[in-house]
């Protein structure tokens, strides 16, 4: 069994909606970040405001290359339902 495929038309393709995310700037519910800098048995954190600067942070630690592990948690603020 041979299926043609029909030609779409402009009409179709204006038709048709696309979803568009917003920039991951606002996608952090306000909250800030918070970067844990893990060196054999000591913990670090550091408090960031960004997501691209806490992205930054961990990329140096760990191209430091001394072991360092390195987690990014997104500080959400709580709600409070009525």
């Amino acid at each position: 069994m041979v299926v043609a495929k029909k030609t779409l038309t402009p009409e179709d393709i204006e038709g048709q909606t696309a979803l568009e995310l917003p920039d991951r700037h606002t996608l952090t519910c306000g909250g800030g970040f918070t970067v844990n800098v893990l060196s054999g048995n000591v913990l670090n954190t550091f408090s960031f405001n960004d997501i691209d600067q806490a992205t930054n942070f961990c990329v140096f630690v760990i191209n430091l290359n001394q072991g360092y592990q390195c987690t990014i948690f997104q500080e959400v603020p709580l709600i409070t339902m009525p």
